[in-house]
């Protein structure tokens, strides 16, 4: 084979390729390309339903497990101390991000991001799910703070339950006043019909997107890190020093009150820190543009901090006890009233089925005579 008939059939084959000429070479090129989109469609079919299945999961826990935790604080006089009041404000601002959140973010999912809602829920909906988590770092904070006091110094007065209520009022007020710049710029685009953020500039919104993650994360985890480190080493100076059957125990309890606020914490840093950074990847990297898959990324990281509220009430039964004995407690009840109401149901059925045999029996003998 010749140099030229070397470079002709390279020309002959690029033709192929970009010309889409109908040569020999053509129907397996074809066959290719329709495998390649057959595939790339059934995977985001399986993504899909997985999204679905994991949003429906999720939901229903965070609802069940996290209104479970408001009942019981509510409902027991013992359970109503300063830190299950903060966790009664954490499944509160749980609860109200899994109702803003997954019923109304899985329709824009499934219509391509477009808004269905119209403008004035554009600039509702995203704030209120930024609250919610601002809500519940900032909860997760003061519940850390109040331990450091009471371990820490504990002969000094003691955070009291009224003043925990006016400290969560001031929680719920500072998160409001950090997603009012968010409102202000969200819009529901006429041409697009999406609903995106329309901010003056480029700057505006690199600063607004860092500083989101400096008060709604970094920040507050230090806080909190701070004040578990400086806790952890007042008790395990009690230990050391021993002082009395009675302290031992009361230190064994704190250690376990802090261990279960420990764990729940690190939950939400875990679960809340992908979305964060796929926002400073956005703003300062350029990643639509670097990844195509970018929103789908996106959309699984969501699912990843909507299941933090979902995880919080089952941190709750696993590792503390007197919230698992007041659940069991509570859910026994409901099922003895299920269960209660199911048989006088049947009784009834069995007494309504006894009177109309009786009534057609005593037709039958009047009938004869």
């Amino acid at each position: 084979m010749s140099g030229v008939e070397f470079l002709d059939l390279t020309e002959e084959a690029e033709s192929v390729v970009k010309g889409g000429f109908h040569t020999q070479n053509s129907p397996l090129l074809t066959n290719f390309n329709a495998g390649t989109t057959q595939q790339s469609e059934l995977m985001a079919s399986e993504l899909r339903v997985l999204r679905l299945t994991l949003y429906a999961i999720i939901f229903l826990a965070s609802v069940v497990g996290n209104l479970l935790v408001c009942t019981v604080i509510l409902r027991r006089k013992k359970m109503k101390t300063v830190t299950n009041y903060f966790i009664l404000n954490l499944a509160i601002a749980d609860l109200a991000l899994n109702f803003i959140g997954i019923p109304f973010d899985i329709p824009v999912q499934e219509m391509n991001n477009k808004w269905p809602y119209g403008a004035l829920l554009c600039k509702v909906l995203y704030p209120l799910q930024t609250l919610a988590l601002f809500a519940s770092i900032y909860t997760l904070t003061a519940v850390s703070l109040s331990r450091y006091w009471a371990i820490n110094h504990p002969l000094r007065q003691q955070l009291t339950i009224k003043k925990a209520k006016w400290i969560i009022l001031g929680i719920w007020i500072a998160s409001l006043t950090s997603v009012i710049p968010y409102v202000s710029v969200l819009k529901k685009d006429s041409e697009t019909g999406k609903c995106d953020e329309d901010w003056p500039s480029k700057s505006a919104r690199k600063t607004y997107t860092a500083s989101l993650f400096v008060f709604q994360y970094l920040l507050p985890l230090a806080v909190i890190s701070g004040a578990y480190v400086s806790i952890g080493l007042e008790l395990a100076r009690r230990t050391r020093n021993g002082n009395g059957y009675l302290q031992d125990l009361q230190a064994d309890e704190e250690k376990k009150v802090v261990r279960m606020l420990k764990v729940v914490t690190l939950m939400f840093a875990v679960c809340v820190l992908p979305t964060n950074v796929m926002w400073l990847w956005l703003d300062f990297g350029n990643a639509e543009k670097q990844y195509d898959k970018f929103w789908d990324l996106v959309a699984f990281c969501n699912i990843l901090t909507f299941a933090n509220s979902a995880a919080n009430p089952i941190c709750y039964t696993i590792l503390n006890e007197s919230y698992r004995n007041a659940f069991k407690d509570h859910l026994s009840k409901i099922f003895c009233k299920i269960s209660r109401t199911s048989t006088r149901a049947q009784m009834e059925l069995v007494e309504n089925a006894r009177s109309q045999k009786k009534s057609r029996t005593a037709k039958m003998i009047s009938t004869l005579l």
